[in-house]
């Protein structure tokens, strides 16, 4: 029975969607009211919440891997995740400045990318009002160990290595292997 759920899930969604999902999990939330453009052959893990907001976009490319209790939320901005990546279990995606995931990159378990945050340098202006939105991007080929935080406005280069539990708060522009809160070049 649990097989026959999962297939009529998986084909509703592959209508839903005009794709053909490799998995559809179970208990998913999803909200939309944006655009969202789905590849061929993604996996989306059970209870993961998908939120598209109007005028806000999701793109994921073909063969790309979303895991279990995952937060992928657009915040009014777009999200492009490319081909052939993973996104793994209970990570956290806000893309309300715009984020941009390149080809073949490995998101670990419980990573977060906030493509916004919190200004305070204006006495005259409270921090809940005053909010950046310059986007994060992501390379090609990149690996976000476990428990990655990435912040608003970094860039990080193709073929990089972030080791867990690192704190991404500037621009990486060399290729390597980067550790530590913050993140500081070590390979």
């Amino acid at each position: 029975m649990n097989w026959i759920t999962a297939q009529c899930r998986k084909q509703f969604y592959n209508i839903a969607f005009r794709t053909k999902f490799r998995y559809f999990g179970k208990n998913c939330s999803i909200e939309i009211s944006g655009q969202v453009k789905i590849g061929k052959n993604v996996y989306i893990g059970d209870h993961v919440n998908l939120i598209v907001e109007s005028n806000a976009v999701l793109e994921i490319g073909d063969n790309s891997f979303i895991g279990e209790n995952s937060y992928i939320k657009c915040f009014g901005g777009k999200i492009k995740i490319g081909k052939d990546v993973s996104i793994n279990s209970k990570s956290f995606l806000n893309g309300c400045g715009g984020l941009k995931i390149d080809d073949n990159t490995r998101i670990g378990t419980q990573s977060i990318i906030i493509a916004s945050n919190h200004k305070f340098d204006d006495p005259n202006v409270l921090i809940k009002d005053a909010i950046t939105k310059l986007g994060v991007v992501i390379g090609e080929n990149v690996w976000l160990g476990a428990r990655v935080t990435v912040l608003d406005g970094v860039n990080i280069v193709d073929d990089t290595i972030i080791g867990a539990c690192s704190l991404v708060s500037k621009n990486i522009d060399q290729k390597g292997i980067y550790v530590g809160v913050p993140v500081k070049k070590i390979k």
